[in-house]
This record gives structure tokens, sequence and C-alpha cells, in this order.
């Protein structure tokens, strides 16, 4: 059996505060859940599976035994697949399968793990026979040492060979039960939600109901008075009492409590100025509300159940117990995210901002959705551990659907309301990306499918799509309220001491997003039915990777390769910094030519970062080959013209016709270079224009570079004097501007030709140098600005262009009679 490849370890907004607000609910112990149920969904999916020590195969000894428990497992889980389900005890049969598959899914793990121990020594073995040579042919021999150590070795790799057959056969008969059970648990699944049932407006599924009630309550009486009857001890009456009734005062003490300490924390906030110290007034005030709800919480549940252990069956407060906990915690996470939604006293933690007379309603509402919520979550666990009848158990969920279906649609109006309103209060808010619209539409359709599906008789999946619905939407408003907190802490200390980090700080809460999506979306999968045990089964295959071809990719490989490439990208911008900065002003080398090194550096230092990426990872490049040929067959053609300005590029870093900082005129654009890329080159025209050209036209057009040599550059000024002017003088002061101009270079001289005779003056042209094609245009128009001032002083006039008309005839009756003016 091949062994596993080793994996490598991976390696400020605008603040508004609105003061004061409204009294605060109750932060909850799930935040702590949250965070701790986040590190260990990172820790594995970033951290690679543990690698077995360098251990032998289990003894001899223990094998039987670990033996024996993969077949009694299996066993069970055969009978319970062979078993026909029973539907009125669909949830405690679906928890028994379950328990059954973590056995089994247990179980492959561990043949898994020591079939990959006893791997390397079955490659020791077949290496060492590999080294004894060939077997002789018929007929032939060999010495008798070499058959004697290949005997020995070939008993060896027998004795080894037994183990690991019998773990590969129970690592694929564990894999086989466990699709089995999943099979089945859907199946169950899809029979209770979709099995039908009287509706619950038909009476007789009431008195059935009540019936059933009256049978619980006479019950539990009995067993109270067989308590009362058989127990004597007026002591354990007496704890019981007392449990009950610091059961029932414990909230009411608490209340008081939590009313005076948050009172005095506000106080406090209200008194401070600043941003930041309201913020952390907050954090304190929430802080200590989940402290004192988890000591609340703990103290009822304690007390309850010293109250109802000698009163029930151990096992059905085991049971149940894990359920009051969650339904405690669901209550206070609604009350403290409908805090947060809609009566935060920070704009930018609210999650959707309503009139001051309509929060308070939208945030009762959320509180009593949350209660509907964890009364749903006792009630599963009830019939998980068959404690409610049937008819009873339908009653209670098309009551809790119907409820909860009606406050979800009260919910989606407060929230319409408020949108409506939200352009009156803030003008920009249209401009804004819509996620409320499509949000309560959906919310609308669950509510009504889920009250229609109570009514006509399908009361499990009115309940299932209720509970889905709510828990969805509360995971994403923790996950986006929890984002929104965090942005705003680092907005804030982007804004104080840390500012200059403050463009560091801003990756922190895209990294925070980016794992609240990871946490959130497999949460949200298991809500709506899909199982964590099939979740945890893919994310453990990614971890040990998947099988492209010849090629396995996993999480640590991907991961690896992220932070090997960037880590190189980091050291390549790192070193041309230090480069342009410290190393190449020292070589006295031209701004173009700095630029064509940094450029190559980098696109050097992209490829090596990448190739040692990959190098690390342990890929096997050569079984791509056949991929990269089609690749470039397929970008050969497809992507001609990318590949042909990619080769231009280049061509320019290396020939260097054009460089950073030159004067090209190309494709009737006139401009500076700024940037010579491997696609395109960065044009900026006199008019701070950027012209983006193709490196293409560059290698095969024509190009007019006017500081392609950086010497001098000759200027041309054209002037035309009047006839008879005297040229030589015109000539003489011509020069006479030129020598003085300092931008002028004294050789090559200045010079003056007649270019020729025009039609209204005589046109002369001087030429001069100037040091850079650059300085020609400032040179020209200081020249012709002295040579009007020198010409006007001199009297030497310049013509502009005259006609004049001869009229031969005059046609008749002209000029026009004059009409005559009265007296």
């Amino acid at each position: 059996m091949p062994a596993p490849r080793p994996h490598p370890n991976p390696p400020a907004p605008r603040i508004e505060c609105r003061v004061p607000c409204p009294a605060p609910g109750v932060l909850r112990e799930p935040v702590r859940v949250l965070l701790l149920l986040a590190l260990a969904t990172l820790c594995t999916l970033l951290c690679p599976p543990a690698r077995a020590a360098p251990a032998a195969s289990p003894p001899a000894s223990h094998a039987p035994s670990l033996f024996e428990t993969f077949d009694a497992h299996a066993r069970a889980a055969e009978s319970a697949l062979r078993s026909r389900p029973d539907p009125d005890a669909a949830g405690s049969e679906a928890s028994r399968l379950h328990d059954l598959r973590q056995l089994l899914a247990a179980d492959r793990e561990k043949a898994i793990a020591l079939a990959a121990r006893g791997s390397l020594e079955l490659r020791v073995l077949n290496a060492q026979i590999d080294a004894l040579g060939p077997l002789p042919e018929e007929g032939a021999s060999e010495p008798k040492s070499v058959a004697e150590q290949r005997a020995r070795l070939g008993d060896q790799l027998s004795a080894q060979m037994r183990p690991a057959l019998a773990l590969d056969a129970a690592e694929a008969r564990a894999a086989v039960l466990v699709s089995e059970l999943d099979a089945r648990q859907k199946a169950l699944t899809k029979q209770r939600l979709f099995t039908h049932d009287v509706s619950a407006l038909d009476p007789r599924q009431w008195l059935r109901a009540a019936r059933e009630l009256g049978e619980v309550i006479a019950n539990t009486a009995g067993r109270f008075q067989a308590f009362t009857a058989q127990k004597k001890d007026i002591a354990l009456l007496r704890t019981m009492a007392l449990a009950l009734l610091v059961a029932l005062a414990t909230p009411a003490l608490g209340f008081l409590g939590w009313t005076r300490l948050a009172r005095r924390i506000e106080a406090r906030r209200e008194g401070s100025d600043t941003i930041a110290g309201k913020l952390g007034w907050t954090l304190l005030l929430d802080g200590a509300a989940t402290l004192l709800f988890a000591i609340v919480l703990l103290v009822v549940l304690i007390a309850t159940l010293v109250f109802l252990l000698p009163l029930m069956p151990r096992d059905l407060l085991k049971g149940i117990l894990p359920a009051l906990v969650g339904a405690g915690g669901l209550i206070a996470v609604g009350r403290w995210l409908g805090r947060g939604a809609v009566l935060s006293p920070f704009a930018q933690l609210r999650l959707i901002t309503l009139p001051p007379a309509q929060a308070p309603r939208a945030n009762r509402i959320m509180q009593r959705l949350t209660t509907l919520l964890a009364a749903i979550l006792v009630l599963d666990a009830l019939e998980a551990n068959d404690a409610l009848a049937p008819n009873l158990s339908h009653i209670l969920s098309a009551i809790l659907a119907c409820w909860g279906a009606w406050l979800l649609w009260q919910l989606v109006s407060a929230f319409r309301a408020a949108q409506e309103a939200a352009p009156a209060q803030d003008p920009g808010a249209h401009e804004a990306i819509d996620f409320l619209t499509p949000i309560s539409r959906l919310m609308r359709l669950f509510a009504l499918t889920s009250f229609v599906a109570a009514l006509i008789g399908y009361a499990m999946l009115a309940r299932f799509l209720f509970s889905s619905t709510l828990i969805t939407l509360a995971l994403v408003g923790i996950a986006v309220y929890l984002h929104r907190s965090i942005a705003l802490v680092t907005g804030l200390l982007g804004e104080g001491r840390l500012a200059p980090y403050r463009r560091a700080l801003h990756f922190i809460p895209l990294a925070t997003g980016f794992v609240l999506t990871v946490l959130v979306l497999p949460v949200i999968a298991v809500v709506w039915g899909f199982s964590g045990a099939e979740i945890a089964d893919g994310v453990r295959l990614l971890r040990n990777g998947v099988e492209l071809g010849e090629v396995r990719i996993s999480i640590g490989d991907l991961v690896t390769f992220a932070t090997v490439f960037v880590l190189g990208l980091f050291l390549t911008r790192w070193l041309q910094r230090f480069l342009r900065i410290t190393v190449l002003p020292e070589f006295a080398m031209d701004a173009g030519a700095q630029a064509a090194l940094l450029t190559f550096l980098g696109y050097l230092g992209i490829t090596l970062a990448a190739l040692v990426a990959i190098a690390t990872t342990g890929l096997d490049l050569s079984n791509l080959a056949f991929v990269a040929g089609a690749l470039s067959v397929g970008l050969g053609f497809g992507l001609q013209s990318v590949v042909e300005n990619f080769t231009s590029g280049i061509l320019l870093l290396l020939e260097r016709p054009v460089k950073v900082g030159d004067w090209i005129e190309v494709g009737g654009h006139s401009g500076i270079v700024r940037k010579i890329s491997v696609r395109s080159t960065h044009i900026e025209t006199f008019d701070r224009h950027q012209i983006i050209v193709p490196n293409s036209q560059l290698i095969s057009g024509v190009v007019h570079n006017r500081t392609f040599t950086g010497g001098p550059s000759r200027i041309e000024v054209a002037v035309g004097v009047a006839y008879g002017t005297d040229l030589e003088t015109a000539r003489a002061l011509l020069l006479a501007i030129a020598r003085e101009d300092e931008g002028v270079l004294a050789f090559p001289e200045p010079s003056v030709i007649l270019e020729r005779f025009g039609d209204s003056a005589i046109d002369l042209r001087m030429y001069a140098f100037v040091h850079a094609a650059s300085e020609g245009l400032s040179t020209s128009s200081r020249l012709n600005f002295a040579l009007a001032r020198r010409f006007q002083e001199e009297g030497i006039a310049i013509p502009f262009p005259q006609r004049d008309l001869h009229v031969r005839t005059v046609p008749e009756g002209w000029p026009p009679a004059q009409p005559a003016t009265a007296s």
C-alpha cells in the first residue's frame, strides 16, 4: 500500500455614535463558543493531518482486540441497516444511526492510520528483495546465501502483508457501511419531513394530542407520587424545593443586579467624550452582560438538574441537558444580536437602521423568534429520546411554525418600511448595493411556505423550513456584526497611534471576513440538511489530498504554495526598492535603464517564486507536460495578440529602443514614456493624458524617439520680413538673438538661411542647437519673444498677407439709387 505523501506545515471608517442608547440586552456565552469553533475550524483546514510515529504495525497481541472492535461495530451497523425503521420513532432511529456512523468513521480512520504505519516496513522489504536482483530463470540457480536471504525476506513480507490486507478490508467495509448509514439517515430525514399527517385545523388531531398530553401529565404525577411514597427523606424534599426556588429566583435576581450595573456603565459611557471611550464602555457593558448571563444560566441549570434528577430517568436527562443549554444560548444570542442589529449606539454596527419608534418593536420580534427556535431545539431533543408522542409533537410543531412564520412576516415588514424610509434619511443610500430586498423576499417566501405546510399537514416540514431560515439569518447576522465590529476597532486603531500601519490594519477585516465565511458556510450547509460528518469527511479528504490524474493536491499544498509565493513576491519587491534607493544611483544610470533593470528583476523574481513554491509543495510537474503543451497551443491561437505584445515587451526591456523618460511620437500621439510593462507601454501626453500603446506597435511600427541619443537637439525659428528690408541686418540680428539666449549652444553655431521669397514676405529660418530635445519648446518660445521685441526696436516689419482687388466692370444700376429723404 503506498504511503501518504507528507504535508508541509503551512506556515478607518467614519464613526457615528448615537447616545443615549436604549437599555442593553444581555450578551451571551455563545460568542465565546463561536470563537472556539472558528479556531478549531481553522486548525482543521490549515493544519496537516497528524503524522504517525515511526513505529511498526500494531503488536500481534493488540491486533485481535482491534479487529474484534471493528467487527462488532460493523455487525451492529449491518443489523441496523437490515432492520425496518419505525416511522413513529424516526428521531431516535436517526440518533442511533448517527452514533453508529461516528464509530465506524473512527474505525475507518484508525485503519487508515495503521495501514500507513505498516506501509514503511512493506516498502523496506520490497526494496531489499529488489536489491537481490530478479528471480533466476527456469532451470537456472542462484547462490545459496542469496536464495536463503530471498526466502527469509519473503516470509517477513508475507507476515507483514497479512495485517495490512486485514486493515484494507476493515477500511473498505467501514467505508461502505458509512456510506449506507448516510443514505439511511437521509432517507429517514426525507420521510420524516414529507410524511403527510392530519391537518392542524382538524379537531381530531387536537383531541389525540390532548389525550397524549393527559397521559404525560398522569405519568409525571404518578412518578412524583411514587417518589414521595418511597422516599420519606424530608431532607431530599427540602433540597428539591430549594432547588426549584433557586431556579425560579435566580433570573429575577440576576435581572435586578444587571439593571443596576448597566445603569452605572451607561452613565460612564455617556460621560465619555471620545468615540474610543464610548466603544470601550460598550464592550465592557457587553462583557459584563456575558459574564452575568453565564453565571445565571449555570445556576439555573444546576438547580433544575437537582430538582429533576430524582423524578426523571437519567438517560432522558442526559439526552435533553445539551438541548437545554443550547436553548439558553440561543435566547442569549437572540437578545444580543437583536440589540446589535437594530439598537446599537454605533451606526456602523447596525445591520439595519430603523426609525427610533420601530427599533424596539423589531428587537422584541427578534427575541421572540429566538425563543421559538429554542423551543424547537428542546422539542428535537425530546423526539430524539422518544419522550414525546407523535400527535402532540405534530401539534406543537404546527403551532411553533405558524407563530414563527407570522413573526418572521412582521419582521420583514419592519425591514421593508425602514428601507423605504432610508432615501429620505440618507440621500446616498440608493447608491449602495441592495441586499435587503432579495433577503426580504426570501424570508417572506419561506415564512409563507412554512405557514401553508403547517396548515395542510406537513408540520415537520414547516418546522424545518422555519428553523433553518431563522438559523441561517442568525448566522449571517452574527458574521456581519462581528466583521463590522472588528472593522470599527481597526479603523479606530488606524486613526490613533497605529496610523503609520493603517494599510496593514485594513487587511485584518479582510482576513476576518474570509475566516467568518469559511466558518459560516459549513454550518449553514448542516442546518439545511447536509450531514456534518460528510462535511468533515470532505475536509479530511482535502487535507489528505485529491487525486487529479497522477497529481495529488491538498489544502496543505495550496496553503504552502500561497505562503511561499507571497514570501517570494515580498522579497522581490523589497529587493527592487533596495536597489532603486541605494545601489542603482551609485552607478549613474539613466532613469530608463534603471526602470528596465528593475522591471526585468521583478519578472524574474515572480518566476522564481512560483517555481520555488511549486517545488516546495512537492508537485511533479512532469505529469503536467501534456497540459502545458495543449496550453501553449491554445496560447498560440487564442491569445496570439497577448503573446505578441508580451514578446515585444521583453524585447523592449532588452534592446531598449524606447526607455522610460523618452519623448516619443507613435500612432499620432506624442508624449513621455512613463512605464513599460510586458503587454503595453504607458505614454503621458503634454496635456497629462495617459495613452496605452501595445508593445507590438513600438516594435513593428515607426516610432519617432526625440530623446533616443540624449545629445543636443536642433530647433527651428521661422520669420518673414517685408520686401525692402536689409537682409544682412536681419540675419545679424537673428544670430545675435540666438547667441544671447542661455539655452542655445555655442557649438554647433546657430545659422540663418533665406528659405524663399514669398508672396508677401521674405522667409528666413534660423537653426540653433539646445542641450536636449525636452528644452526645444521653451527655448523656441524665448527666441520668438526676443525676436518680436528686437524687430520692433530696429524698425523691421513683419508683413502680413495682402491682396489687391481690381474691378474691371460695374453692373448696370450700381450703386443703387438712394431714397429721397423728407425735408
